[in-house]
This record gives structure tokens, C-alpha cells and sequence, in this order.
């Protein structure tokens, strides 16, 4: 079989760039991301971290502001009561979140006061209730977690984290370690769970937390693990989440922990082993058959977004420098939707350009990554790696190029 190969790699390097400025973008504000609404402001730094933990969990084929807003608060109230009682064990903790109906299992926490999040919702009565699209699986999941962080690590995620990083003096080590000891914490777990065998796989579940033993392995493929990609890629690259990763690291007694800040050069060059987290839309057609399939051949015959952009990023970089890395593609989460769904082309930067949108405007919202993304971004044109519209006329599924 030939090997993997990419046939024009200046068009490919100019298109990877081009969404490695996006992403830079999206990082650089917290206002492009979605924040959790915790049900109280005074939550540790562990808490809010497990929080974001066992929301990602929960984060599948239903929409992510509904996780972060309404599961965010009833997990957040799971957590605290988890973190603060620890005479209860972990079925007496759930116990007071758990709601079965038959076979239909949901969480539901008190409603403490007034959320004006939750207030958008209609939720303004005297609970507040969340089930996930996979209630039962994603349940099991986090019986696993607490019970595993309760019996390895003090119901402490941070202390759990530094069992796999604190000796580690290479940081892209550490986030394989880091990968493989927060799969083995939950979705290694994972398998599908019908309401009806609820049950029985809890209590499979608490003899396997008996035998847990933390064993990192560097060299099994996380490809698939596309929550787990997440919820590393904000401890690593977020406004708001990098800053609480850190201090819960410090806290827990991690050392050196400074090093994980996302301002770090170290951190940043370590950033190139995150793997991407598969979805529709960086696997979509009309992103895959525009953008990518063009410029390589001997490709996979099923098409699989975080191995082939591994794969295309590898190629690349053994013959040039490059400032994208293979997670970057994420932001295709932003960019597919808004302008490949739309049908966007006539101002699509790999489309018809951005010359009817580009206004370069000192210090007034940048219109290209607001269309692009809906990314808010103060323009700089003295800085702006997008004015050139170098990518121009590149997308063969565009609309408006031949």
C-alpha cells in the first residue's frame, strides 16, 4: 500500500495556518467560549475542575449550551456535596440527585435561588433537572469517576491528575500521561447501558474501582476520545479554565505547576500532541471534499478527521516549520456551521475572499472571524495574518470558484 501523501504542500501549509490564526482567536477571549453556570460563585478551584469534568461527560449529540448551563448547575451541586461529605460513599452522595421513573433515569438538584441562566430556561421553580441524551452510560460514567477519584486520590480530580504528571519533566510526555491516566479514570469505563441494566453494571462497576490501579500507558491510541480532547484542551488552552487547572495543580501540590500556564512557551510548544476531537463538522463533506481531500492522495479509504490531520501534520512538518498542530482543526466546530453550512462562499476566506468584508478597522470587531466563526476580535491590522487572503480561490467546494 502506498503511503499517506500530501500533493501540494504549500496550499495545504497556507490552509492550516490560516485556521491556526482562527483558533489563536478563539482562545484569546473568554467571550468566544461558553461558560459553566456554577450553582454558587464560591466553589474551589477542584470543584469547578471535576465540574467541567463531568459535564464533558455528559456532552453528546445534544446542544452544548444546554450541558454547560443547565447540567453545569445540577453537576456543580453533585460535586460539592461529593467534595465536602465524605462520610457518605458515592451511592449516597447520587442518592440525592438521582431520579428514576421506570427505566428513565434523570439528575435533579435543589434550585438555591434565583439564576438568571436558568431563569431563560423557564426553570424557576424549586429543583432543577438535567438528563443527558445517554443518561444511563453517561451515569455509569460518573459513578466511575467519583468512585475512582474517591478511592486513589481524596475525591481530588487535581490530586488524581499529579499521580500521572508530577515526576513527568517533559511536558508533551505529560499530557500523554495526563491522557492516559483521565481515560482510564472515566471512559475506559464507557459501553452502552440500557435503563433496565442500570443496576447491575453500578454494582459491576464498584468491584472494578475496588481492583483500580492507575497504570499509564503512553502508547495506546486515544483517537476516539473525543471528550477527553476537550476537557484537556481547555485545561491547556482556555481563559478561564487554564488559570483554575494551574491552581488546582499547585494546590493538590503538583510541582512546578506554573509550567502548565497557557502563556508558557513550554506549554504552548507541547500543545502539538493534543490529538483533535472528531466530529461532524471538521468530518463533514463539504469541509472534507473543499479543503482537504484535494491536496492528498493515498488518504484513508473511511475518512477520519483527527488520524488523517495527524497524518497530514506530520508530513508537513518534516519538511517545514509550522505554527498549526493537529487540534487546532477544532475550530471547525465555529467555522463549519457558520459558513460552510450557509453556503458562505462569497465571503469565505477560502472561497471569493474577504475583500467585501475586511475592513481593517483599528480596534473595531474583526468582521472576517465574526462572519467566519462569530469569534469577538478587536482588529489589528499591523498584526493580522488574514488580510493577505492568501487562502483565496483554495475551497474546491465552493460555491463561487471554479
Amino acid at each position: 500500500m502506498q503511503s499517506f501523501e500530501v500533493t501540494d504542500v504549500e496550499r495545504m501549509s497556507a490552509i492550516l495556518e490560516t485556521f491556526s490564526i482562527l483558533d489563536d482567536i478563539r482562545w484569546s477571549e473568554m467571550s468566544n467560549y461558553n461558560s459553566i453556570n456554577y450553582y454558587r460563585d464560591d466553589l474551589t478551584e477542584d470543584e469547578k475542575l471535576l465540574t467541567h469534568w463531568l459535564c464533558y461527560i455528559t456532552d453528546r449529540q445534544m446542544p452544548f449550551k444546554r450541558v454547560w448551563d443547565i447540567g453545569g448547575y445540577v453537576i456543580s451541586h453533585i460535586v460539592h456535596t461529593y467534595t465536602t461529605n465524605h462520610d457518605e460513599s458515592i451511592a449516597e452522595v447520587m442518592g440525592h440527585y438521582v431520579i428514576r421513573n421506570g427505566n428513565t433515569i434523570r439528575l435533579e438538584s435543589p434550585l438555591e435561588s434565583s439564576n438568571a441562566t436558568l431563569d431563560r430556561y423557564g426553570i424557576t421553580g424549586v429543583d432543577c433537572a438535567f438528563a443527558s441524551r445517554y443518561m444511563p452510560e453517561d451515569l455509569v460514567l460518573i459513578y466511575h469517576t467519583l468512585g475512582v477519584l474517591n478511592k486513589a486520590a481524596g475525591r481530588s480530580i487535581a490530586r488524581f491528575m499529579c499521580l500521572a504528571i508530577d515526576d513527568e519533566m517533559n511536558l508533551e510526555q505529560g499530557i500523554k500521561r495526563l491522557a492516559s491516566a483521565l481515560n482510564q479514570l472515566t471512559y475506559a469505563a464507557g459501553g452502552t447501558v440500557l435503563g433496565a441494566e442500570f443496576d447491575r453494571r453500578i454494582k459491576e462497576i464498584d468491584c472494578e474501582i475496588a481492583n483500580f490501579e492507575l497504570e499509564i500507558d503512553t502508547s495506546v491510541s486515544l483517537f476516539g476520545r473525543k471528550r477527553l480532547w476537550c476537557s484537556i484542551r481547555d485545561y491547556l488552552k482556555s481563559p478561564e479554565f487554564n488559570p483554575i487547572f494551574v491552581a488546582a495543580l499547585e494546590k493538590a501540590g503538583c510541582p512546578n505547576s506554573d509550567r502548565w500556564k497557557r502563556d508558557s512557551a513550554e506549554s504552548r510548544a507541547a500543545l502539538k500532541v493534543l490529538e483533535l476531537p472528531g466530529d461532524v463538522w471538521n468530518n463533514a463533506e463539504i469541509f472534507r471534499e473543499g479543503l482537504f481531500r484535494p491536496y492528498v492522495s493515498n488518504d484513508r479509504k473511511t475518512w477520519d478527521m483527527p488520524r488523517t490531520i495527524r497524518e497530514i501534520y506530520k508530513f508537513i512538518a518534516q519538511s517545514r516549520p509550522t505554527c498549526f498542530y493537529p487540534e487546532q482543526l477544532d475550530v471547525s466546530f465555529d467555522f463549519v456551521p457558520q459558513m460552510c453550512q450557509q453556503s458562505m462562499c462569497d465571503v469565505c476566506l477560502f472561497g471569493a475572499g474577504i475583500e467585501d468584508v475586511c475592513r481593517q478597522s483599528q480596534n473595531l470587531l474583526c468582521s472576517v472571524v465574526l462572519y467566519s466563526c462569530g469569534y469577538k476580535y478587536r482588529c489589528d491590522p499591523l498584526t493580522c495574518g488574514l488580510k493577505k487572503n492568501s487562502v483565496k480561490g483554495f475551497c474546491k467546494s465552493s460555491c463561487v470558484c471554479p
